[in-house]
């Protein structure tokens, strides 16, 4: 994506310097040209400001190729979204300059900035887009673990839009959680009651769902906590399977 204010010509761009900030924060880093600020399976550990250069983000395809998703270029905020590690490689197109940020400080950063706002919204969707990928390929044949997986990101959606991370409300019904993982209403209802059974979700009357215990959900999706041998567990998934 480029700026209203960029001009871009095959494989020059023209460069914009970001203006001065009063006090700001955050240490800078100089990128020379091709060197990575960061790539796909990376801890999270800052936000980042474009403050000169550009930085090419691109992630790789199923067939090995890389696709590039956007050029971020001065004043752009990058690194952000909701999951814990990245999705996509930042690699320096020119010899660049970035701000390194607290993560914490992105909401602060991006209210009164529509343009990043809108930046960090594709972030969380393009975040959200590979979760779904990640766990179709990974858990296939585990619908507990998928379910699980897909709860913990729509909950940390909810959390990154202000919203209460722990209930899922009725507009995400077992329908459309069932069609979203390709999963049949039976299979659905199984994993489900595993994790009703597990004490990690619960009904919330009328239509919701509340999640009761995040990390342990998320060890679910992450393919741990799974042993099973629980006499009542077994017992509530043989009703279930009635």
């Amino acid at each position: 994506m480029f700026r209203p204010d960029s001009e871009y010509c095959g494989d020059t761009a023209l460069i914009l310097t970001a203006p001065a900030r009063q006090s700001e924060v955050g240490n800078v880093r100089t990128l020379a040209r091709d060197e990575l600020l960061f790539e796909t399976g990376d801890l999270k550990t800052n936000v980042y400001r474009v403050e000169a250069g550009a930085l090419c983000i691109s992630r790789a395809r199923r067939d090995g190729t890389m696709e590039i998703v956007e050029y971020a270029l001065a004043g752009d905020l990058v690194g952000i979204g909701f999951l814990q590690r990245h999705v996509c490689n930042a690699r320096a197109s020119v010899r660049t300059v970035v701000r390194c940020l607290r993560l914490d400080a992105t909401d602060k950063l991006i209210a009164s900035d529509a343009h990043n706002k809108a930046r960090f919204d594709e972030a969380v969707e393009r975040e959200f887009v590979f979760r779904r990928e990640s766990l179709a390929r990974s858990s296939r044949h585990q619908p507990m673990v998928r379910l699980a997986a897909f709860l913990t990101a729509v909950s940390r959606r909810s959390k990154a839009e202000g919203a209460d991370p722990t209930f899922i409300d009725d507009t995400v019904n077992c329908g459309v959680i069932a069609d979203f993982l390709g999963l049949d209403i039976e299979a659905l209802t199984v994993a489900l009651t595993e994790l009703e059974a597990r004490g990690l979700v619960e009904a919330a009357p009328p239509h919701g769902l509340r999640l009761k215990d995040l990390n342990a959900l998320e060890a679910v999706a992450d393919g741990h906590g799974m042993t099973s041998g629980s006499p009542a567990l077994d017992d509530v998934l043989r009703a279930a399977l009635q």
